[in-house]
């Protein structure tokens, strides 16, 4: 599904940056990061999600290598990546339904759209139906990153990058959280991700990535 090939990334923050790395996703895979700099940790799915651009280096998605100059490829891309981390965001001026909707308005080329009955149920299950006519900045931090990853899994995303899945939802939400991630990924859809939990790393991880001094082993 994904191929990265001899990618060199820049660091970001307090990190070593990634050197020269080969890495692959394929259906089914579901990856727990182990790294000695957070930065580096992050830097990773940033990378996987093409919200960096690499020094050096290849990336294919589904077999076609991606030119990194141009925006409408690497778009359609992103529409198939859950991104569900701390840099993840919601439009501040657009109510949390639009939010919803904004991937759908573009790719279906309609202003007329509600949300379908998965996006309900979902609203629901995380206790913010009744506020999705207000704006992200009218709801609780918890609450707008329960919107965050509402969004991602409502687009039936190809692939899932999730930052501390322990601490983006309540934590009086997090068994339904798991759940809810367990009926996403049952269809083979592939999970990166960093987590301090280890129960949670215990119950979903099949393989570990590991990241020493800018350099990442499998």
């Amino acid at each position: 599904m994904i191929e990265l090939s001899d990618y060199t990334l820049l660091p970001i923050g307090a990190g070593n940056g990634l050197n020269g790395f080969c890495f692959s996703i394929v259906e089914g895979d579901i990856c727990s990061i182990d790294a000695d700099s957070p930065d580096d940790a992050h830097l990773l799915l940033k990378a996987i999600a093409t919200l960096v651009r690499p020094l050096k280096g290849t990336y294919k998605f589904m077999g076609k290598k991606l030119d990194f100059s141009n925006d409408k490829q690497l778009l359609s891309c992103k529409k198939q990546t859950g991104y569900i981390t701390s840099d993840a965001a919601l439009i501040n001026n657009l109510s949390i339904r639009e939010n919803l909707l904004l991937m759908r308005y573009y790719f279906e080329n309609s202003l007329s759209l509600n949300i379908d009955k998965k996006t309900a149920e979902l609203c629901a299950n995380f206790n913010i139906y009744d506020k999705l006519d207000l704006r992200p900045g009218d709801l609780r931090p918890i609450e707008a990153q329960a919107a965050i990853a509402i969004r991602e899994l409502s687009n039936s995303p190809a692939i899932l990058l999730i930052e501390h899945p322990e601490s983006f939802v309540m934590r009086s939400q997090f068994n339904m959280f798991k759940e809810i991630l367990k009926d996403t990924l049952s269809s083979g859809c592939p999970l990166v991700f960093i987590s301090h939990d280890k129960g949670f790393i215990e119950e979903f991880s099949n393989r570990n990535i590991f990241i020493s001094k800018g350099t990442l082993t499998t």
